[in-house]
This record gives C-alpha cells, structure tokens and sequence, in this order.
C-alpha cells in the first residue's frame, strides 16, 4: 500500500532483480488490483492472506478480506485468458480441526469444523478464514474450468530473505525450545475423539 512505504531492498537486490523483478501494488480489499499483476503470466502462486494474530480484528472481517482478494486473483487469472494454472495456498488450519475420528489421509472433502475452532482464541479468525477462503476459491474454478490446484502445508520453514521473522518460523521454534505457553491454542485437543 502506498502510504505504507517498506524497504523492499531485500528482494530488489536479490540476483537478477534488475532484469526479472517486477513489483506491484495489490490490495487483497480491491481484487480489480491484481489485473495487472496476472496479465500475460501463465501461471500464479496465490500465497496471500490477511493476517491477524493478535485478534485486532472480527473474525467476519478477517474471513471476508480473505475471501474477496481470494477470489480477485482467479477472477483476475479469466480476465488474462492467458493462465494455466494458479496454485492456491492454503493452511493444514483448513483440514485438521474437528474431525471426530482418526485419519491417516486428508482427502477433498475433509474440512476444519469452524464451530470447534471458533472458541480457540489466538490464531482462530485466521484458521475459520482459511477454511472458509479455500472452499469459494475452488468452487470458482469448478465453475469457470480455471486449474487451480492447492497446496496445505503444515509449517513453512527454511531460510527466508524477509528482514523480520516471519510467523511461520516462529512458530516453529516455539516447539523446537519447548516454549508451549506461546502456542495457546494446544490447550485444546486438535482433533476431537
């Protein structure tokens, strides 16, 4: 966001910067935005969301921001008749709440029970949102024959180029050091029997 001016020194001096990096302004509230970015690309990885850790927020508007700039990007992909494939982000959030039996396999229609993540106070609104953001998104591309294909990964970890840590990598290491307070959330069992 303009009025939000960061040092994107960190990615403008990465190699080849100069000559294969492009940057642009998108805002997940505005899905007209991301036109220009997707236009003439074949594919796209969809790896935004509105996050709100510190529950500063309603659940009801984290999940609608989700969903509209969700939804903005494949609406956006159609307009460029140009894509082959975009590539959803999800979270194991979406798929791993609520089940009230065992499983070794996550299937499609397995999904996260909202009402049970809904008392889970710290990380609950981004876990409804990324249940609730993934399934328009994939009902849209049934609809328009887009190929989106989603990916749920559990931790995202390894070196990263961001100048601050980023949430995923601390959370990591909060169980790596045993520092369980922090993650309040395993209170609660993550899979009901």
């Amino acid at each position: 966001m303009p009025e939000n001016k960061r040092d994107l020194s960190y990615l403008t001096s990465l190699p080849g910067a100069t000559e294969r990096l492009n940057i642009f302004n998108a805002d997940l509230c505005n899905p007209d935005s991301f036109n220009a970015v997707v236009e003439g690309c074949i594919g796209v990885f969809h790896v935004a969301t509105p996050v709100d850790f510190q529950d500063k927020e309603p659940e009801e508007v984290v999940t609608k921001r989700s969903i509209d700039g969700a939804l903005g990007i494949p609406k956006a992909c159609l307009n460029a008749k140009t894509m082959k494939r975009v590539v959803y982000t999800s979270s194991a959030a979406a798929v791993m709440f609520g089940s009230n039996k065992d499983v070794e396999e996550v299937v499609e229609s397995f999904w996260s029970d909202i009402d049970y993540i809904r008392p889970i106070k710290r990380y609950g609104p981004y876990m409804i949102s990324k249940t609730l953001t993934e399934k328009p998104v994939l009902e849209f591309s049934e609809k328009y024959g887009l190929d989106v294909v989603t990916v749920i990964p559990s931790f995202v970890v390894g070196p990263f180029i961001c100048p601050k840590l980023p949430g995923s990598i601390h959370g990591t290491l909060t169980l790596v050091f045993g520092n369980l307070d922090e993650l309040s959330f395993l209170d609660q069992p993550l899979i009901k029997k």
